[in-house]
């Protein structure tokens, strides 16, 4: 959606309530990129706003990085786009081999801001909450706009302003088209984006993929919703009718050469979309990023026994009981006060040391190196921690709960890029109004102390879609696993991951010890956290053998296709 007025033009590339009409007249007062932080700060949706005012360029994407902008020189000029290599293969520029390894760290890769280092040699990824401004010579500066809000509003007029930014957040998927798809999990948070689409004067057509665990709840509660929708068209697809986890080992499809896709599984990504786009849908919701804006994390308690000791002790309580934790636990969550810098000199020094599940309170959740990483690659990763952290990075926000929360949506919005990436072959966007900006600043505005409900799942959430979606739904308190998922895409594919390593790209490069991989593809787990770090190496070794010839590392063979399911 584009507009321009006189030497000002604009245009906003993805999803908004914004018209061609109020732009051009938001162009009118502008003189400078500079003027249009206002405009940036307050536009519902997701997309990317790109401008030239009087011969200047402002872009930039959005502060989930589910539209995100890459910039480097080419030829002397600076040059944006939303892929990085678009701008590599202007340059020529191959892989930076030693960032590989960081990009094994498990969960969630590199901690900030190295997660914000591009592999591709000479391409810069733009921060989140900044704009990049390129000058009429070509030269360019990167200039922050957004800060974190205060966590200041009350429950009730927070609860309103989420509800209003989640309105409009779905109203800005409704004007694409005649028809919407959406995730109907049976959870909270599709389940109400399902709601609220259908409040609009759009055809609505609500997609259930079954668990293969028969005791899994959701499908019940997504059969009782369904009812309570009797005007969308509500599409129930068996798991085993899907490709299922791992699939994308055996599948001839190539793979996004841009960036490991590591928590958007190719083959069932193409699988929704193709169901979806048969049914009339361009634009897909998902409730992807719900879970960290409404989950209360340790991290919260800390936040609030800073702010409000004394309605600290009801939750404290509860989190201490449910999670199992000694006082003395308890106690490190509460007065816990490390600086970021020194919390990530310490990451580098525990990234081989066992993870402790459900006691450690850390800025980020801590990363990890899988156990089959080698020794040069640790070093390697180890020493580019120590040196980031020796720069005195500034964290996401001054408060270590908001800190994470932007991380974990940052992880979420990678997520949705690369999977409306995957959908775009089948005219599909894949959206997720949770992690949008509007909603994500609404969610963070809210008072510590009014996050917090012990005996409730999400209640902030609940309260902002109580009289939109069903209350026995909002106050449901269970959460489905999708653990079997995992066990039996495993026994599915075992065999064709096993003969994927043996000839394994990252162990070419020294990155990998491939018995180690082997053993836990062929051990007995008795839950799924072994195989966490599979996911990330699996898809670093599957982009790997996806780059084109002239960016291949060196040392690296030439892949095979992979066909064939197992």
């Amino acid at each position: 959606m584009t507009a321009s007025v006189g030497q000002n033009s604009a245009a906003v590339l993805g999803t908004t309530t914004l018209t061609p009409a109020s732009l051009a007249e938001r162009l009118r007062t502008v003189r400078s990129v500079h003027d249009l932080d206002t405009l940036a700060r307050s536009l519902p949706g997701c997309f990317h706003l790109v401008a030239s005012i009087g011969g200047r360029v402002r872009a930039q994407g959005t502060v989930s990085t589910a539209c995100q902008l890459f910039h480097g020189r080419v030829d002397g000029v600076t040059v944006a786009a939303d892929r990085p290599q678009t701008i590599a293969s202007m340059t020529g520029a191959g892989i930076d081999e030693e960032l590989l390894a960081l990009q094994l760290l498990t969960p969630f890769g590199p901690p900030w801001p190295l997660n914000m280092t591009s592999v591709w040699r000479g391409v810069r990824t733009l921060l989140p909450g900044h704009y990049v401004d390129i000058r009429a010579d070509g030269t360019e500066r990167t200039i922050r706009y957004w800060t974190p809000p205060e966590p200041e509003l009350p429950l009730e007029p927070g609860v309103a302003a989420l509800r209003e930014a989640l309105e409009t957040a779905v109203a800005a998927r409704t004007s694409r088209g005649a028809t919407i798809s959406a995730d109907l999990s049976g959870g909270k948070d599709s389940t109400s984006l399902c709601f609220l689409a259908a409040r609009h004067d759009t055809r609505l057509v609500t997609v259930h993929v079954q668990s293969s665990d028969p005791a899994n709840e959701d499908r019940i509660w997504a059969a009782q919703c369904a009812d309570r929708l009797p005007h969308a068209q509500h599409l129930v697809v068996p798991m085993n009718a899907t490709p299922g986890i791992y699939a994308e080992v055996a599948s001839d499809t190539a793979q996004d050469s841009d960036t490991p896709l590591s928590f958007a599984r190719r083959p069932m990504m193409e699988h929704v979309a193709r169901l979806v786009a048969d049914h009339g849908s361009a634009v897909h919701l998902q409730g992807t990023g719900s879970d960290e804006l409404f989950i209360p994390s340790a991290l919260s308690l800390q936040a609030l026994a800073h702010s409000h000791p004394l309605s600290a002790v009801r939750p404290v309580r509860a989190m201490k009981s449910m999670r199992r934790w000694t006082w003395a636990t308890t106690l490190h969550v509460l007065l816990y006060n490390q600086s970021y810098p020194r919390w990530m000199a310490s990451a580098a020094e525990g990234i081989t040391a066992e993870r402790a599940w459900g006691t450690a309170v850390d800025w980020e959740i801590a990363p990890k190196m899988p156990p089959w990483a080698t020794a040069d690659a640790i070093d390697a990763v180890r020493r580019r921690i120590h040196h980031a952290a020796s720069q005195n990075p500034e964290p996401l926000a001054s408060l270590p709960v908001h800190h994470e929360m932007l991380r974990l949506t940052q992880v979420n919005g990678t997520a949705v890029r690369t999977s409306s990436r995957i959908g775009a072959g089948f005219g599909v966007s894949f959206q997720a109004p949770f992690i949008d900006d509007r909603v994500l600043e609404a969610a963070m505005s809210i008072r510590p102390a009014d996050r917090m409900a012990p005996g409730q799942v999400k209640p902030v959430l609940a309260a902002a879609m109580r009289g939109i979606a069903p209350d026995d739904l909002l106050d449901r308190q269970s959460k489905a696993d999708a653990s079997p998922e995992l066990y039996i895409g495993l026994r599915r594919h075992r065999r064709r991951l096993t003969e994927l390593f043996e000839d394994s790209r990252l162990a070419h490069l020294g990155l990998v010890d491939v018995d180690g991989i082997r053993t836990v593809l062929n051990s007995l787990h008795i839950d799924t956290r072994p195989l966490m770090p599979f996911e990330l190496t699996l898809a670093n070794e599957l982009w790997l053998r996806a780059l084109p010839t002239h960016a291949r590392p060196a040392g690296t063979p030439t892949p095979q296709p992979v066909r064939g399911a197992s």
